[in-house]
């Protein structure tokens, strides 16, 4: 995932934009001819929180055929994540998949939905989703269609080398991101930040003890294979989602907007339950690699549960002091 120069990434998306789409523009240029719309993904489309993209092209290829067409272009080879936000606003594509920890520069609100108790169906009805609609039109100038991060809370979970006994990170080094790092520090832990393709050998060297990673993706970098542990304690949610660009949006005819957004709510519930079996699937896989579980007790998962949250909605309102406390309650 490294990322590239914006000014590189927008080239070489405007080059495979022409070899690709071979002149469209992301509108029909005629009457006759199909909207064509221009997506890309953080990551490969491989990597299982892409998936809802592929069902996304899928459902509107299938449903829009002869009047809309998802192509997909590539993912961090074609724009860097961190700039995919910029290219989409700036209309060098029209869909992306958007992670909203890689675009808190435009939407730095959008980070709430990591701490979400309530599925992305059920957020709908409490009013957040018009929230995050509002939210990324007004600061990001783009349509936020659909939240496909899928279950609540089953986004991250840590992984360690030795077993532990319960949520207690005091002896432990752990990798780190950004969105976990507060939790580690909580429970006393020492967080080290240090790219994915260094995990293996800082694990293999006792560098770190453990990591944090998302629910799936452990066996594309082989962690299985110096890694004891599963801590089965799932928490936080994917902070995926479907957005379009603006002028793109505009520009299509109201039945194909009212179309887009009937599959937007449709792809929610999809992703939902998309994202649960491959979790499951994932388990599976880890236990046939040899890796155990390890689960807490009903008072030690509680405590863990309520730190992850407490702290991340602590840092998250000192920030967003009238808007924190508001999407807390509608999401829980």
């Amino acid at each position: 995932m490294r990322g590239l120069k914006f000014g590189n990434s927008l080239r070489a998306a405007a080059a495979a934009v022409f070899v690709l789409v071979a002149g469209f523009s992301g509108v029909a240029r005629a009457a006759e001819e199909p909207i064509v719309l221009k997506a890309i993904t953080p990551w490969a489309m491989a990597y299982y929180w892409c998936a809802p993209m592929a069902m996304f092209q899928k459902m509107v290829n299938k449903r829009l055929k002869g009047k809309v067409i998802v192509s997909y272009l590539g993912a961090n080879e074609v724009v860097s994540p961190f700039e995919q936000f910029e290219a989409l606003r700036n209309g060098v594509v029209d869909v992306i998949l958007g992670a909203s920890s890689y675009y808190t520069g435009q939407v730095p609100e959008a980070l709430a939905v990591l701490y979400s108790r309530l599925p992305p169906s059920k957020l709908r009805e409490t009013g957040y989703y018009d929230i995050m609609r509002d939210l990324h039109m007004k600061k990001g100038n783009v349509v936020y269609l659909a939240n496909v991060g899928g279950s609540p809370g089953t986004a991250f979970r840590f992984f360690t080398r030795d077993k532990i006994d319960g949520p207690d990170f005091s002896n432990l080094k752990v990798r780190v991101t950004p969105v976990y790092t507060e939790l580690v520090k909580a429970l006393g832990g020492t967080p080290i930040t240090m790219k994915p393709s260094e995990v293996y050998t800082a694990l293999e060297r006792k560098v770190v003890d453990g990591y944090g990673w998302s629910y799936g993706g452990i066996t594309d970098f082989a962690w299985q294979e110096v890694t004891g542990y599963v801590v089965d304690e799932p928490f936080f949610s994917a902070n995926t989602s479907i957005l379009i660009n603006r002028e793109t949006w505009d520009k299509m005819p109201a039945d194909i907007q009212a179309e887009l957004e009937a599959i937007g709510i449709e792809l929610e519930k999809a992703a939902e339950k998309a994202m649960a079996a491959y979790n499951a699937k994932e388990d599976v896989l880890l236990r046939g690699a040899g890796m155990n579980f390890v689960k807490f007790t009903d008072e030690q998962s509680a405590m863990f549960q309520k730190t992850a949250y407490a702290e991340a909605w602590k840092a998250y309102d000192a920030k967003f002091p009238e808007l924190g406390p508001k999407l807390k309650s509608l999401s829980e």
